[in-house]
């Protein structure tokens, strides 16, 4: 099984590999039956942890791939290379098409999971369960018990965490601390993504790194202030702090 180059800019941590590499050392790991969270990386979650930090996030982790084309910009301007983004929705039907041929079961829980999973179902992928949660605040014993009866009933072995950063990384370090031979992947509205609740980006966006203004248009005041207030200064402050970082 074949780790992924680690690299950090200020103290941020990100792994160089692919869309198939990742879905394959996240399917390993779980069928070797070692543990751990992956955290996908965009601007608002670098955004969030560089400014607020998530207790027992780094500790937990153990595959930071981006999910986000800005940030492999930033990486770049570092003089760190070429980085692959890894869209965390295209991540889940990866993983569960990869987890299918190997027999390992996959979760979805949170925001959408009923619809995701439903799709899965109807596309032939078996190996598919979960649910959607209770809502409850970030860190409630309420979303540990009921994703753990999730896991307890299926026994699966890979679970994809729908609640948006940092509350479904709350949880995933929670369940890696109950569940610590399994893997347990942030990701965001990819249960959305992927039933059709909502809809992605043209592939031109996604490549100019503007699928942040199609979710904003669809979701704007969810998502407005956090994009163009927080995450757009943030990304700008980053510039010259990736710059010195190249230099020196």
């Amino acid at each position: 099984m074949e780790v992924p180059e680690r690299v950090e800019l200020a103290g941020l941590p990100f792994d160089r590999t692919s869309l198939a590499s990742a879905a394959d050392y996240i399917v390993e790991l779980a069928a070797a039956g070692s543990g751990g969270l992956v955290v996908p990386s965009n601007v608002a979650t670098s955004r969030h942890l560089r400014e607020l930090g998530v207790p027992g996030l780094r500790e937990a982790a153990v595959l930071w791939p981006i999910d986000g084309v800005p940030l492999t910009w930033l990486l770049r301007i570092a003089g760190m290379g070429r980085f692959e983004r890894v869209a965390g929705t295209d991540l889940m039907n990866e993983v569960v098409s990869r987890a299918s041929r190997r027999g390992v079961t996959v979760a979805i829980i949170g925001a959408a999971a009923d619809l995701a999973v439903a799709h899965y179902l109807d596309h032939g992928f078996a190996n598919v369960v979960g649910g959607d949660l209770p809502f409850a605040p970030e860190g409630s014993d309420v979303l540990v018990d009921a994703a753990a009866a999730v896991l307890d009933a299926n026994d699966a072995r890979i679970t994809f965490v729908c609640l948006g950063f940092p509350k479904q990384e709350s949880l995933g370090i929670a369940l890696c601390d109950r569940y610590p031979d399994r893997v347990f992947v942030g990701a965001g509205a990819g249960a959305q993504m992927n039933s059709g609740r909502l809809s992605r980006a043209p592939r031109l966006m996604q490549r100019l790194g503007l699928e942040w203004v199609w979710r904003m248009g669809q979701q704007p005041r969810r998502l407005a202030k956090r994009y163009l207030l927080q995450d757009l200064p943030w990304l700008a402050g980053m510039v010259p702090i990736a710059l010195r970082q190249r230099w020196t």
